[in-house]
Formats: C-alpha cells, structure tokens, sequence
C-alpha cells in the first residue's frame, strides 16, 4: 500500500508513531509544558482561523514558489529545529537534512542536536539554517557560529524564549528531565519496542554531539549536566548586538510573542522573526503563535520578514499561517512522526502530504499563487 493511502494526514504517522517509540521517547515529542493547556490552545486557535473560498476565477496552476532572503524555495514550509532528534530515530537530523536538500525547503538544526554542525551542513548545504541556543559561554556561542558558518549554513536563528528550563511533567516522570535517570519503566518500554531498542544499539545511545567537544564530562549524566549549564537563560540585548554582529549570514530571532520584542528585533538589525511559543513546549499560560501574529504583523510586518511554527500540521494550517501574515512556517512535529513511523522515508512523505494539502487548500479557497495570500481571505474578525 502507497504511504498516501496508509498514511493520508500526519495524524496517522503519528498513531503509527506512538505504537513503534517507546513511552519516554513519544512523550518526549509529544509533551508540552504543564499539563498540556498550550499544546490544546496552539491546536485550538488553528481551528479557529477560517478561510472564505472564491471560486469564480480564471486561473488553472497554483504556484507555492517563495523567495527568502535571496533563495528560492520550491514550498513556504521548512522543518523546524528539534533537539534529541536521534531519540526517535538513528541520525533522524542527517535524514532530515537529505529530504529538506530533495525537496529544496530549509531544514534547521538544534544547539542540543546528537550530530556534528559539519556532517548536517555537508548535507543540506545552503537548504540548512541553525539554531542557535546562546551558550553562557561567549568562547563557545562563537566557535558555534563560526562552525556553522564554516558549514555553510544559510541562515541563523537566534532561540530567546528558553529563559529558563520548561516545566515538563512527563519528561520528569520518563527521567529524560535534568538530571537523567534510568528507571525500570523506562527499561521494560524499551524492551517492547524491539526496532527502536536494535536500532539504538546499533547505532548508540543519542547523545549532544555538536556540544560534546565542549565538555570533559563524557556520561550521559554529565553531559547532561554541562547542557543545563550552558543553555537556558535569558539573552539579553547586549548578546543579541553581539551575535548580529558577528553572523554574515541572514539572522532571525526565533520565539518572539510580543510586538514590543519584535520592534526591538527589528531595531536591532535582525532580518526576521519567528513567532513562537516553542511548540507549547515552555510555558502553559503562553497563547498560541496565530493569536498574536496579527499584531506583530501591523507592528512590524512591513520591515521585516515574519515567520510562525507551533501547532502547524496540514497543509491548511500553512494556509492558515500565511493569511494571518507571516511569510513561511515552520513544521516540527509532524515530520518528527513521520520519521518515527515510516524511517527516511516518512519525512519525504510529511513533506508531499504538506505540500498537496497546501495546493489543495489554496484552490479551495481561489488563491492560485502562495505570494498573493493575504487578510483579505480571512473573516473579517480575524485579520
């Protein structure tokens, strides 16, 4: 059977998903903060953006082509930046990089990603922007940079909304939280899943490979522990200058909520913003992206370049994204089940159900060309 037919929506890989991971690896991907209300509203407010068809049109091609920063891009989606990916699946980043290269869309890295800025940027070339979670350490937030830049990396997202570790209660219970532990649940979950558990002892247990140089700590609780230490806290203005300074390359700051930052963003000379609640991964309390893209659009819409992730799973909710304003969305979960359900495979499969749904989406609606998308297809009480 066609992964089409076996697969028709990202909702299926990731049922596929969760029968093929064990317990502490599909709630790592799956989880949010607290008890989940953020994930609930990131959903919700998706549902809640309605789009008003025109069907009266002379047009017979839908044309998805976008441009960012200079290069053309065959969709307006990219996958999102994940860290531990390799929890999921072995080197799931390189395979990652591959599909994102094939189907010439970008493919982000983590700072907390288990392998090497070097092999990634080998692969994905100009297609990969990384990540960057700035270090306390300023030695190593440059060697970062220039390891990425070095890599050939097109572009730099700049992470400011992990002041401070989130709250996560099922990654607690699972002791994937800070420090490790290994616990007998999480051994017998391992036990039932015996593809993951070949896999992982094939290819070894997961580890932050692009940070381990950085460490003498070689455990896993150890590196763990210098992790905790480097990432997690507040960047202030000062490292921001800082970066944009020393970045050549196209540099955006990633989980902007506020119109407030988002005109400091701009001030401070950084080419785009992604609005994000990190995937409802930080804080419970936090409203969904699409709830506030819409004024930091009329903030600051007109000098920058705006992007959105949290929650976007179809090809609709892309829709949905671009009418509220932003210009490109990014996609994480999704291609993290596909992955976990399907191999290599399952992301070049995320990747064609987006993009038909997404070309579906805009001939319902009588939008032939992804660049014309705009507020005037939404009711009026949304835009």
């Amino acid at each position: 059977m066609r992964p089409v037919n076996r697969y028709p929506s990202v909702d299926y890989l990731h049922k596929a998903a969760r029968k093929k991971l064990p317990k502490f690896s599909y709630d790592y991907v799956d989880g949010g903060s607290g008890s989940g209300v953020g994930l609930d509203r990131n959903r919700a407010a998706l549902d809640e953006v309605t789009l008003i068809p025109r069907y009266i049109t002379d047009w017979k091609s839908v044309e998805i082509e976008v441009e960012l920063f200079g290069q053309k891009y065959s969709r307006p989606f990219g996958i999102a930046p994940m860290g531990l990916a390799s929890l999921q699946h072995p080197k799931a980043e390189l395979k990652f990089a591959r599909a994102g290269r094939k189907a010439n869309i970008p493919t982000s890295l983590s700072t907390a990603c288990t392998v090497d800025i070097e092999d990634f940027g080998a692969i994905a070339a100009e297609n990969g922007w990384f990540q960057l979670y700035p270090p306390k350490s300023e030695e190593i937030n440059d060697d970062l940079i220039d390891r990425a830049y070095n890599s050939g990396f097109k572009a730099l997202f700049v992470t400011v909304d992990v002041p401070a570790r989130g709250w996560r209660p099922r990654d607690m219970y699972n002791g994937l939280a800070l420090p490790p532990r290994i616990t007998a649940e999480s051994l017998l979950n391992s036990a039932i899943r015996p593809n993951w558990s070949l896999n992982t002892l094939l290819n070894g247990i997961p580890h932050f490979k692009t940070l381990g140089r950085y460490s003498d700590k070689k455990s896993m609780r150890g590196m763990a522990e210098f992790v905790g230490e480097q990432l997690g806290q507040m960047v202030t203005t000062d490292r921001l200058k800082r970066i944009r300074d020393k970045w050549k390359g196209p540099l955006i700051i990633k989980g902007v909520m506020h119109r407030d930052d988002a005109v400091k963003a701009v001030e401070m000379g950084y080419d785009g913003i992604l609005v994000s609640n990190h995937g409802g991964r930080q804080m419970d309390a936090a409203p969904a992206p699409v709830e506030v893209l819409p004024d930091i659009v009329e903030a600051v819409g007109h000098k920058t370049t705006l992007m959105v992730d949290s929650g976007f799973s179809s090809g609709l909710d892309i829709v949905r994204g671009l009418a509220l304003g932003a210009k490109f969305v990014f996609c994480g979960r999704a291609f993290m089940w596909g992955i976990s359900a399907l191999g290599e495979r399952g992301v070049d499969h995320v990747v064609d159900l987006l993009t038909d749904e997404l070309i579906l989406a805009l001939t319902q609606i009588g939008c032939p060309d992804i660049n014309d998308l705009n507020s005037s297809w939404l009711e009026k009480t949304q835009s």
